[in-house]
């Protein structure tokens, strides 16, 4: 007989209620002080495996060559919660349950009630771009076998890079994009772990086409675990969100909220409570609302990975524009090696009129270290009623600078100071170049010059205050994509770079100022600068 039909507006068929007693009965938690305890599910979970395992109210069961797909309406799925919420344990769950459980559709029972089965030949792949994420999922999934009611079954092998199912050819095993030769297998079930970061570039995405492909001819189910992505890397799990299909479950909690203001302490904890529902502690679970409201909040934290990991927002990603540790260690503030007048230099300029800072710094030709000439902020014009830096003054640096060094270049953003870099370029002909920062190639390419000294170790500081702490605020963040060369290869990274910041509120003014000054020393290298043992630079600039 089909379906009995509703009981109460909105039910649905499904095998998910039997899942998930299957997995409270025969699961436990893998680590924590809750360990080799039940696994119970949150109302969360519960509502999630309900949807997963739906039918549709018509379905029949193959008389000759049933498959673990037939009857559901949803043949694949994504989980996309915040960290720490519970994704990983989860999926690893359902990888146990497509193991043993009731997750095939067997017809129905006398009452029109449906009834599940253990798959006839489950092969489960738990599939990741390296093996330390499979181990994200594959590390809960062993102690939930090994440590829990099933690991006395007969011929059941549980290793930790492995486990071997009884009564047949089954496995339970972890997959890369490296191990390709085990991606034609045929798979009942895949569990794809942070496909958030399965990207073309890695291979991730191709692997997870390829077993998707696969688990179509074998009439199998698959379920993604993933974080928030970055929608400028084009990620397997942005291309599940976005594909449009019916035969896809899409689990995003409030998917649709605006961008939270991470400085409003209430929006960012209302935030929390939405994303992390029955997982936290105040609601019976195990996450604790004000450790992620400090993380939220920590300065070494960039803005772009507290959006996407803890306040489950799709947006770019950032990281760290230098190592903290690294940019102290290449401090050098020694009186004898700070800079002297005649010494050749490259000048950097990023100039605001009202709101950020306005600075000016040197890069000596012969080594490549960096010196703060000038730090301005704005000051209070009663006259305007308006925050003003003091241009004259300003100038006044500048010329200084030209006339107590052998200035090459200066290397200047002229938004805002398009007046003043039009008189600097009069006064010192063939010397003053507009370096627009929003330019993404040119940025690009100064950026990458710099960070690669550093990383080598070439690049070094007076040790400024105002600049290392610029420098530890800033963040790089993807810009525009990079157009295909024409040659057909591609490039190793496929956006050029840009310089943020870490939070809002935090200034950056002195790192982009370092960042021309380092371009600026490039190009006069290029032109000669270091080849001649003296010269006339008027002569030798013009030429």
């Amino acid at each position: 007989m089909p379906w009995r039909g509703p009981s109460e507006p909105g039910e649905f068929p499904t095998l998910g209620w039997q899942v998930g007693q299957w997995i409270e009965a025969h699961i436990v938690i893998p680590d924590g002080p809750q360990r080799g305890k039940p696994y119970l599910l949150t109302r969360e979970m519960w509502r999630h495996l309900l949807w997963v395992y739906r039918l549709r109210p018509d379905a029949e069961v193959h008389p000759v060559y049933p498959k673990p797909r037939d009857g559901l309406v949803y043949f694949g799925s994504q989980l996309r919660r915040p960290q720490k919420w519970g994704k990983d344990p989860l999926l690893a769950a359902r990888c146990s349950a497509h193991a043993f459980g009731p997750v095939q559709f067997d017809g129905w029972d006398a009452y029109g009630e449906p009834v599940g089965r253990p798959v006839d030949t489950p092969w489960i792949q738990l599939a990741a771009t390296s093996e330390d994420q499979t181990d994200n999922t594959f590390r809960p999934l062993y102690r939930m076998l090994s440590e829990g009611p099933l690991a006395d079954t007969p011929g059941l092998d549980i290793g930790e890079t492995a486990i071997k199912l009884p009564n047949g050819d089954g496995w339970i095993e972890p997959v890369t994009a490296a191990a390709r030769s085990r991606l034609g297998n045929p798979i009942t079930f895949a569990g794809f772990t942070e496909t958030h970061l399965m990207c073309e570039s890695d291979g991730g995405l191709a692997m997870v086409r390829a077993m998707k492909r696969n688990l179509t001819g074998i009439g199998g189910t698959w379920g993604e675990a993933t974080n928030a992505w970055d929608p400028s890397e084009l990620s397997a799990a942005q291309w599940t969100a976005e594909g449009n299909n019916p035969g896809v479950f899409l689990d995003h909690a409030a998917p649709d909220v605006p961008k939270v203001d991470l400085d409003d302490e209430h929006a960012v904890r209302e935030r929390i409570r939405v994303k992390y529902g029955d997982s936290l502690r105040s609601r019976g679970g195990w996450v604790v609302e004000d450790d992620i409201y400090a993380d939220t909040q920590a300065v070494e934290v960039g803005e772009g990975e507290i959006r996407r990991y803890y306040m489950d927002e799709v947006t770019v990603g950032e990281k760290d524009a230098v190592d903290p540790a690294r940019w102290d260690a290449q401090a050098r503030t020694d009186p004898e090696e700070q800079l002297r007048p005649g010494e050749a230099v490259a000048l950097g300029f990023d100039g605001s009129r009202s709101r950020d800072g306005t600075v000016l710094y040197a890069c000596r030709l012969s080594d490549g270290r960096i010196f703060e000439l000038g730090v301005w902020w704005p000051a209070y014009d009663e006259l305007s009623g308006e925050w003003k830096i003091d241009r004259l003054e300003v100038d006044a640096t500048v010329t200084a600078a030209f006339e107590a060094y052998e200035a090459w270049y200066l290397f200047g953003d002229p938004y805002k100071w398009q007046d003043y870099m039009d008189i600097w370029a009069g006064r010192w002909p063939n010397r003053v170049v507009e370096f627009p920062t929003n330019v993404d190639k040119r940025m690009d390419e100064a950026l990458e010059r710099f960070l690669t000294a550093l990383r080598d170790r070439t690049l070094t500081h007076d040790g400024s205050a105002t600049l290392t702490e610029h420098a530890k605020n800033s963040a790089l963040a993807k810009g525009k994509r990079k157009p295909p060369r024409e040659d057909g290869s591609r490039e190793l990274t496929e956006f050029y770079m840009r310089v943020v910041r870490k939070k809002a509120g935090k200034f950056i003014d002195g790192f982009v100022g370092a960042v021309l000054a380092y371009a600026a020393r490039g190009k006069a290298i290029e032109d000669g600068a270091l080849s001649q043992e003296s010269h006339d630079i008027e002569g030798s600039l013009m030429a």
